[in-house]
């Protein structure tokens, strides 16, 4: 019998990403820990993304796909899936990225050390080939509070795990609008929560061309009408947060640090692999 206590819930959303889905899904079967269920939630794609969930879900009984009657944006894909979830604890995933097979079990592990209500990752960037990229690291800081994340907006999607038990009420905006995730990590913010960061590199963010946040202009505009309705804020401490996060950016891009080896060899599966 599964534990409760132990079980992480990966919540995965996936519209239209049967290119590199194959390749996320086997990042977390190939998992050391293995208490986990993958709840993977179709949000109506058109391409053969449903066939490959059902796939993997005959494969390994822990994957468990949800089909969205009509589409309906990855937060309320992200919900659903956290509605259907039996863990304790919630790990993200975007259906295009790539987890090292150390991450889950070295996350849980540093969550109960710090006992911590959320957590979040060091990552590094992989290829739209799937290609590790092995200058450029996002570090991040051993615990954050709602004005070092609006400096840093250092929080990978990916990369996050919560206890649910500490943070029960944990919800996504269903508003078609970017930066949703921000905007539910904002919210945990308000409520006196914080983020604890392992500096590890756990993740490889799949840089494509499509990407939205590829449009640095977009997405700093974007944030910057996220920060002005923070209302609670003084005006010119939302500006001095924004001309942080602007900085940041700019050494983000030109960050040179290269991976180590052991660091590219912990993700344990290779595109061509698994498809």
């Amino acid at each position: 019998m599964e534990k409760y206590e132990d079980k992480v819930s990966v919540i995965i959303p996936v519209y239209n990403c049967e290119k590199f889905l194959p390749h996320t899904l086997t990042s977390v079967l190939n998992q050391s820990f293995d208490n986990w269920e993958a709840v993977v939630v179709n949000d109506a794609s058109t391409d053969d993304s449903e066939k490959i969930i059902r796939d993997f879900a005959a494969r390994d009984k822990r994957i468990h796909l949800i089909n969205m009657e009509k589409n309906a944006g990855v937060g309320a894909c992200r919900n659903k899936g956290m509605a259907q979830a039996t863990g304790r604890y919630l790990a993200f995933l975007d259906a295009d990225d790539l987890w090292s097979k150390e991450k889950l079990a070295r996350q849980l592990d540093f969550m109960r050390q710090k006992n911590a209500g959320a957590s979040h990752t060091a990552f590094a960037f992989m290829s739209e080939n799937g290609e590790v990229l092995t200058k450029g690291k996002v570090a991040v800081d051993e615990k954050i509070d709602m004005k070092q994340y609006m400096k840093t907006t250092q929080i990978g999607m990916s990369t996050v795990m919560i206890d649910r038990d500490k943070i029960p009420d944990l919800r996504f905006p269903e508003e078609r609008e970017v930066c949703e995730d921000a905007r539910a990590w904002m919210e945990l913010f308000r409520k006196g929560h914080h983020f604890y960061g392992l500096n590890d590199v756990l993740l490889l963010y799949r840089v494509r061309q499509n990407q939205l946040s590829r449009n640095k202009i977009q997405m700093a505009a974007n944030t910057l009408k996220r920060y002005l309705r923070e209302d609670n804020l003084p005006a010119c401490k939302r500006l001095f947060y924004f001309l942080n996060y602007a900085c940041n950016g700019v050494i983000k891009r030109l960050n040179k640090t290269e991976l180590p080896p052991e660091v590219v060899r912990n993700f344990n599966c290779q595109q061509k692999d698994v498809r």
